[in-house]
């Protein structure tokens, strides 16, 4: 007879012979392996290893579409933000892309021209300076042709084929100077939208001055001591400030560099050989054709904007003094009176002996720019 039990904790009553049977049945051993043989995995694969197959390739079907989907998105994303970094350009760029374009030749500086094996020139030296004398006659020819449509004043009695024929070579000497002395055979040609647009900007600025009447006057002792009115001192002062700091800015990439005693002597050379042996003349006369050769090839630092905008700027002026008025001699009358003689003209004779029948013609007083009340020659 089986015995029954109360068990008191969980309220129910317990078998006593039944749990006998069952702990029996567990503690006796069993043929079956505790692990799944081959042969069973085999009868699974039979009956269930199909659906197994079925479930895990849905899966992972369903899986890979999920990821493709996610890389969609996320490339989708990345795109989305490419397009919006390529469409976003910062100011440095496009500062560069502005410098490109201005900095860009017309023409190749590199490229030597030959005719079979053999070089028409040089090298890109001789390149650079070609365009240079080229540029500077288009340059001198244009301002030439337009400014009688602008302007009277100019000089009416100058022709185009004067210019060359008595002027041309000199015109040539002084731009291998200014390229030599330059330096700029370490630029750009000059045949770039950058140098062109200030030497543009030069010879607008020049051809303003007959609309400004203060402005009619040149730069002489004679003209400064006596003539220049109020205003033109007033203009001439207003520009020290942007002279000075252009100057300056030179100064100091120059000692930066260690090469500042190099422009100090170089500039000094040019005074010595270019102005000091007329300057003590009465009839010396600074032309802007002058002023402009003479400072504008001493702005040669390539790498600085502010150096290359005042060589070009000066340039045109140098281009705009010879197409308007012609290359005249600095000593003005001085000088042509010693080709006179030098040469022996047949008219000097005239002048000189006073047997002239011209009474126009009047003997030469040497001007004094102290004298404003004298009635002579003033360069």
């Amino acid at each position: 007879m089986a015995k029954i039990d109360y068990d008191p904790v969980n309220q129910t009553t317990v078998d006593e012979s039944a749990n006998q049977e069952e702990r029996m049945d567990l503690e006796q051993p069993t043929n079956e392996p505790l692990f799944p043989t081959h042969s069973d995995r085999a009868g699974d694969n039979d009956d269930g290893g199909e659906n197994a197959r079925l479930l895990l390739s849905s899966r992972s079907v369903s899986t890979s579409e999920d990821n493709h989907d996610d890389d969609d998105d996320n490339n989708d994303d990345d795109n989305e933000e490419e397009d919006e970094y390529e469409n976003y350009e910062s100011p440095s760029s496009w500062k560069k892309k502005i410098e490109r374009v201005l900095q860009r030749t017309l023409l190749p500086d590199n490229i030597v021209p030959s005719v079979g094996s053999l070089k028409v020139v040089e090298g890109p030296f001789t390149i650079k300076l070609l365009k240079f004398i080229l540029l500077s006659f288009a340059f001198i020819v244009t301002v030439h042709g337009i400014v009688p449509y602008l302007t009277d004043d100019r000089d009416r009695n100058l022709r185009l084929r004067q210019m060359l024929v008595f002027e041309g070579n000199l015109i040539v000497s002084d731009l291998i100077v200014f390229f030599l002395v330059g330096r700029m055979w370490r630029h750009n040609g000059v045949d770039r939208l950058e140098f062109v647009l200030w030497g543009i900007l030069a010879n607008m600025f020049l051809q303003t001055e007959p609309y400004i009447r203060f402005l009619q006057h040149s730069v002489s002792l004679y003209e400064m001591h006596c003539v220049w009115p109020w205003q033109l001192w007033v203009f001439a002062v207003t520009l020290i400030p942007l002279i000075s700091n252009v100057v300056f800015l030179h100064i100091k990439y120059a000692y930066q560099n260690g090469i500042l005693l190099i422009k100090i002597s170089e500039f000094l050379l040019c005074a010595l050989f270019f102005v000091a042996p007329l300057a003590p003349s009465p009839y010396f006369h600074l032309h802007h054709w002058y002023a402009g050769w003479l400072l504008g090839m001493h702005a040669n630092f390539p790498d600085a904007w502010w150096s290359r905008a005042a060589m070009a700027y000066c340039w045109g002026l140098y281009i705009n003094g010879i197409a308007v008025y012609g290359r005249d001699p600095v000593l003005t009358c001085e000088y042509s009176y010693f080709l006179s003689v030098d040469q022996g003209c047949p008219y000097i004779d005239c002048y000189q002996d006073n047997t002239t029948t011209n009474e126009t013609v009047k003997q030469m007083i040497t001007p004094d720019w102290k004298n404003c009340s004298a009635d002579t020659y003033h360069p």
